[in-house]
């Protein structure tokens, strides 16, 4: 880890030049075992006994993986770049934790085709925030990823969704449901929590996950934004998307 200073603001950046953002996601899984026999068959992943976890390092099948600063680029001296840690819970499933956006997408979409379809990513949790050097080291950083967690439960988000679109049967009425929620979102300033953890649709989700991408991204903009001075919510960065993709002719995932 070390510090850039964008407009002199001190933002602290990963090794591979990223916005420092701890994600974590969680698997179900089959067994613990029959995900270790696929993890020892990795040049890239390795066991680290002292820490009870994995170590997902950037070299062997995942050097090539794209990141502000490629494998190429980083001095030998600083090789192997630590891209994320596996764990395994005695509750059950996986974790899969990683210090920036892009490295939690690259890293669904690195697993999911090496651990196979029975391994699968049910949640997210997510830090909506910057940090400056002067914070913390990098495991006192790593840590806020479990301090005043708001778990989402999506049964309770499904209701409230059904509740507002209550009585709608056609399609204008869904329209009309719809501008209304989204204003009432902005005007109550309605916003994602500090650390979010939120369910996931692996039954909706494309190969390439390009719905956790929209996910992270749009939180990764909501932090550089509020990084920057401007406290804007989630939703209105959502609605400037939405209307950017309109005036281009492209969708957010387009």
């Amino acid at each position: 880890m070390r510090s850039e200073s964008p407009k002199d603001k001190g933002l602290v950046v990963t090794l591979t030049n990223e916005p420092f953002q701890p994600v974590r996601l969680f698997y179900a899984i089959p067994d613990r075992a029959f995900v270790l026999r696929k993890l020892r068959q990795m040049k890239c992943v390795v066991e680290v006994p002292e820490e009870r976890c994995w170590h997902w390092l950037f070299e062997g099948e995942s050097a090539s993986l794209r990141f502000v600063t490629g494998y190429d680029e980083i001095p030998k001296e600083r090789r192997p770049v630590l891209l994320g840690r596996l764990h395994f819970p005695k509750s059950g499933g996986m974790r899969l934790q990683t210090s920036s956006v892009l490295r939690a997408i690259a890293a669904a979409r690195f697993f999911a085709p090496r651990l196979g379809p029975e391994v699968v990513a049910t949640r997210c949790r997510v830090v909506n925030r910057c940090f400056t050097p002067d914070e913390g080291d990098l495991d006192e950083l790593m840590r806020t990823l479990d301090q005043g967690v708001t778990v989402i439960d999506p049964r309770v988000a499904e209701a409230a969704m059904e509740q507002r679109y209550k009585g709608a049967r056609t399609m204008e009425d869904l329209e009309r449901a719809a501008t209304a929620d989204l204003e009432r979102r902005i005007r109550s300033k309605e916003d994602v929590p500090m650390v979010e953890d939120f369910p996931l649709a692996p039954e909706e989700e494309t190969p390439d996950f390009q719905h956790l991408e929209t996910a992270l991204q749009l939180r990764l903009l909501r932090a550089m934004e509020h990084w920057r001075g401007n406290h804007r919510t989630l939703t209105e960065i959502i609605l400037e998307a939405v209307k950017d993709g309109a005036g281009t002719g492209n969708s957010m995932d387009g």
